[in-house]
């Protein structure tokens, strides 16, 4: 069939509506999604080459790697049809043109280059993190919309990275296979690279050189490499160099046109090597452009005073750059700027938005701030602590592969790291002694607690059972930790701090009477902490909650207020993170360094507590700039006198994963294995009782809509399209009716839909979330939001429209139910109850009609002993046998099983651990959200839920030049 027939034709429930473009890989068509009502880009592979395997291969591949990178600067897909012709794939429409069309002949200006080429770059950034290499970019493959948002296109070319080494030994070159092993070669000719054209091994690196090429073409108009030819642009690539950017645009800042020609090395080693540092030079150069800082080249700080004023035009102006350049004697070198840089392997990076002048304050600088990436791990690096001196650096890593963290010391200006600790258990948070030669740290070894070991290697010892942070005081006496349960909340009891000798000896508590403290920091002079926590025990939460300043010696704690400030500036806690905490304080002086979250960035901030009164002075200021997550900040003094601040930056991911089990004996005969794909947030599974239908939420595209997803086919749709935040769907046992929570800001909403799609049905107005929906798909309980309903477990009838508590405690303490659970034969509800924040309980009720009063507490039957921290988020064994449930009982959040007597649900034996999760790098502590974001659910043959990723490397500033 013609492609062009296609139009006006429904491809299941697509009607196509007009062709966009045609491709090598097929044609692409806008077409309107009958089912939710919105326009979609449908790429359809011709059927007269469907009959070639390889082709239709890779037409799948591609579906299958774009479908995993959610992430808003790449296109997300929403379908695939391979079963029936015509094959086809569904993806957002993205309106606007191509970045071709953008560039036309003329290229672009400086400041809008940056501006697209920063997405692009954290686009790229995030699917090699993921190990996926694109292998065809250019600019026919981006999108801008007529907004200026960016979208990487076409992963069709795409491949996993390999984790072996493949040797690079010459092979002949297939110019016409289609086929993406080492020794054959795809893509575009005219930007690929080196490595590419010549059939040889492809990672990251080859997309650094043609992210090269079009950023080249973006400034020029012009593309690098151009024969006649595709042999002869090939030949070109691999043997010749480009002609100078300077010599085709002159308003093109030389630190930019380095950093292409960085790109642009022939040779994969002497690139830039990783795209997350291209992508923070972009963003400093982006800053210094907007700023007036950059212009046309020139940053308006090296223009002698004697210049005189310089025009405020836009980068390419000519009149401005004239004067500019007049004004600069010719032969004076000026200081290299952002993205200059790139020493011995690591990538020196002017962090303009990082610059830590204000560490000593009245010192002038010796020249601009750098930033350095001191660790290239694929893993996990984090907690960095810096040494007094600025030399060393102690940080947590599971690079030793072994899947959990120890701790390691590597010198800031090179050398390999030593592992200190190696323990199969967790250590971390490091912190070194003022000397220098001691670090101590915290491990989960036998229960947890502090331990020091000598910085150079040897046995460490434990110095205080349980203790978390620990922080030596500037004199080495002493070391400051708190203990206490490290999740939300600051009842009373929750958190306390002490000091222990640092030789060792008994801990004494700092201000017993003080009922919630965590977080304790030395102020510089070595006599006072700073800890977060709450003095009134009375008091709400959002009032009590602050940092504080108290003398160690004895006297009364200063309320700093800090959260004033950060309240007036918006700023938030970092994902995960119940409250701000103070993370570093300058060894100089009061200035307390910390990490908040701003809209949708966590970077680091600082603001200044007086001395004299223990209070903020000043309004908090950001001193880092990035789009991951930048945490856990430790400061020392370089040398030279001048400072230097560590921090990690991450990256935070969470998908869902399945675990085989033998649901009703709670036995777990396989390994895990990841479900969803993705570089931002698939929380909130459920899953349909045959094990086949799975619900999530997934905030794709920056919108957080609910998903279904056929498990044995893989094929998935979107089943809303909310303009909020569409969260906590619930399946039915039956897989055929979904409800969902959608919160837009002004109001919460349950809503019911079909599994299959169709029009959502409204089911109550500002109610809480929905827990569960029964057997028969015609009740769904939920949690209310308000008071006094909120002490009870809600019903809402589909049927006849009727919402009625189910369950109520009027005893007091109040216990206050959530994430209520229908058993498999509906006759039973599960559910977990809180009398104080500490604690939590797991019941079981018989379900009650709406004819029927709520089930008292005194006929609640306990499941658990509710001594523990966290015991909530239950499940059934589909035979009604087993609840699963999620458990502090060891320290970590795990997930554990209780059997119960069938007839009457009561306890039967003690409770047992099903699937331990004890490591930082992937845990269910890390699931950001509600509890309920977990979403634990069974099917006949599987347990599901959301699991957090956490990766990242150290970085640090640091004064140019320095050792």
């Amino acid at each position: 069939m013609d492609t062009d027939e296609l139009i006006g034709r429904i491809l299941s429930h697509y009607k196509v509506l007009e062709k966009l473009g045609e491709g090598g890989m097929g044609a692409v068509y806008r077409a309107l999604d009958t089912r939710l009502d919105r326009m979609v880009a449908l790429k359809v592979l011709p059927a007269q080459k469907t009959s070639d395997p390889e082709r239709k291969k890779r037409f799948v591949q591609e579906a299958k790697t774009a479908s995993s990178l959610n992430h808003p600067n790449i296109v997300t897909i929403y379908d695939i049809e391979t079963q029936s012709e015509p094959n086809y794939i569904a993806m957002e429409y993205v309106a606007g043109k191509t970045l071709h069309e953008c560039i036309a002949r003329q290229g672009l200006p400086v400041s809008e280059t940056l501006r697209y080429a920063v997405p692009i770059a954290d686009a790229l950034a995030a699917a090699h993190a993921a190990g996926i290499v694109h292998r065809d970019l250019k600019p026919g493959n981006i999108m801008v919309t007529e907004k200026g948002l960016v979208k990487v296109l076409d992963f069709g070319l795409a491949k996993l990275t390999e984790p072996v080494e493949v040797s690079d030994a010459t092979v002949t070159i297939d110019y016409m296979a289609p086929r993406t092993m080492q020794g054959m070669i795809v893509g575009t000719a005219a930007y690929m690279s080196p490595e590419q054209a010549e059939g040889k091994k492809v990672d990251a690196r080859s997309d650094i050189f043609s992210f090269g090429t079009v950023l080249y073409e973006m400034v020029t108009g012009r593309r690098p490499f151009q024969g006649e030819t595709a042999m002869s642009t090939l030949s070109a690539i691999i043997l010749r160099e480009p002609s100078p950017v300077s010599e085709i645009s002159r308003d093109t800042p030389p630190e930019l046109e380095r950093l292409i020609l960085r790109c642009l090395r022939k040779e994969p080693e002497r690139r830039v090597q990783h795209m997350d540092d291209l992508k923070v030079a972009l963003e400093e150069l982006r800053e210094e452009s907007t700023s007036g800082r950059l212009i046309s080249g020139v940053r308006t700080s090296d223009v002698p005073a004697a210049a005189g004023p310089v025009s405020a035009g836009p980068a390419s102006a000519g009149p401005a750059s004239a004067s500019v350049s007049a004004a600069l004697p010719a032969p004076a070198p000026r200081r290299l700027g952002a993205a200059a840089l790139l020493v011995g392997g690591i990538v020196l990076l002017a962090a303009a938005g990082a610059a830590l002048w204000w560490w000593q304050r009245g010192t002038p600088p010796a020249g601009p701030p750098m930033l350095t990436r001191l660790t290239s791990d694929s893993g996990l690096s984090a907690y960095p602590a810096l040494s007094p001196d600025g030399r060393l650096l102690a940080y947590a890593s599971d690079r030793s592969g072994e899947g959990n963290l120890d701790i390691w010391v590597q010198q800031i200006g090179g050398g390999e790291p030593i592992r200190l600790t190696r323990d199969e258990a967790d250590e971390y948070e490091p912190a070194f002694s003022p000397d220098g030669t001691r670090v101590a740290f915290r491990s989960e070894r036998e229960g947890g607690g502090i331990y020091v070991v000598p910085t150079l290697g040897g046995e460490s010892r434990l110095l205080a059972r349980l203790g978390h942070n620990p922080r030596f005081s500037p004199d080495g006496n002493w070391v400051a930790y708190w203990l206490g349960a490290t999740g939300g909340g600051f009842a009373a009891g929750s958190g306390k701090i002490f000091l222990v000798p640092s030789p060792g000896g008994e801990p004494r508590q700092v201000h017993p009477e003080v009922p919630a403290g965590r977080d304790p920091i030395w102020m510089a002079d070595g006599k006072r902490l700073l800890f977060l926590g709450k003095i009134d025990p009375k008091a709400p939460v959002e009032q009590g909650l602050d940092w504080w300043v108290t003398p160690v010696a004895g006297g009364t704690p200063v309320r700093t207020g800090a959260f004033a400030a950060f309240r007036e500036q918006k700023l938030l806690p970092p994902p995960g993170a119940y409250a701000i905490s103070a993370g570093a304080v300058s060894p100089a002086n009061d200035l307390v360094l910390f990490s908040a979250r701003l809209g949708d960035t966590t970077n680091l901030w600082e603001i200044v507590i007086s001395p004299k009164t223990g209070e903020v002075s000043g309004a908090p200021r950001r001193v880092t700039f990035g789009t991951d997550l930048e945490m856990e900040p430790s400061a020392g003094a370089e040398a030279g006198g001048r400072a230097g601040v560590a921090f990690a930056s991450l990256t935070h991911t969470v998908n869902v994963w399945s675990l085989p089990l033998d649901v009703n004996r709670g036995a777990a005969p396989g390994e895990l294995q990841r479900i969803t794909q993705g570089v931002t947030y698939n929380a909130y599974p459920s899953i349909s009782a045959d094990g086949k239908k799975l619900v999530y939420t997934s905030a794709q595209s920056g919108a957080w809509n609910v998903w279904i997803r056929d498990l044995e086919s893989g094929k998935q749709i979107a089943l809303t399209a909310s303009r909020g935040k569409a969260l906590q769907p619930k399946i039915s046992a039956d897989g055929t009716t979904v409800a969902y929570w959608e919160d837009d800001g002004t109001k919460q909403t349950i809503y019911v839909i079909p599994a299959r799609g169709g029009v959502p049905q409204k089911v109550c107005d500002d109610c809480g979330p929905p827990t569960h929906v029964s057997p028969d798909g015609t009740k769904v309980l939920f949690e209310s939001e308000n008071s006094p309903q909120d002490e009870a477990v809600m019903v809402a009838d589909l049927t006849s429209g009727k919402q009625y508590e189910m369950a109520r405690s009027r005893e007091t303490p109040k216990l206050f139910p959530y994430a209520a659970r229908f058993s498999p034969d509906g006759r039973w509800v599960a559910f977990h109850a809180r009398s104080n924040p500490l604690t939590r309980q797991i019941f079981v009720v018989p379900f009650q009609g709406s004819d029927r009063p709520p089930v008292p507490k005194k006929d609640w039957i306990a499941v658990t002993s509710g001594v523990t921290f966290l015991e909530g988020e239950t499940y059934w064994s589909p035979d009604g046998s087993l609840l699963y449930f999620l458990s502090e009982n060891d320290g970590f959040r795990c997930i554990w099983a209780q059997r119960l007597e069938p007839p009457t649900k009561h306890p039967r034996g003690a409770p047992f651990a099903v699937i331990h999760f004890h490591h930082a790098r992937n845990s269910l502590t890390g699931v950001r959200g509600s509890l309920g974001a977990i979403g634990m659910s069974v099917g006949n043959d599987k347990l599901v839920f959301a699991l957090g990723d956490l990766t990242g490397n150290i970085w640090m500033t640091k004064g140019q030049g320095q050792p």
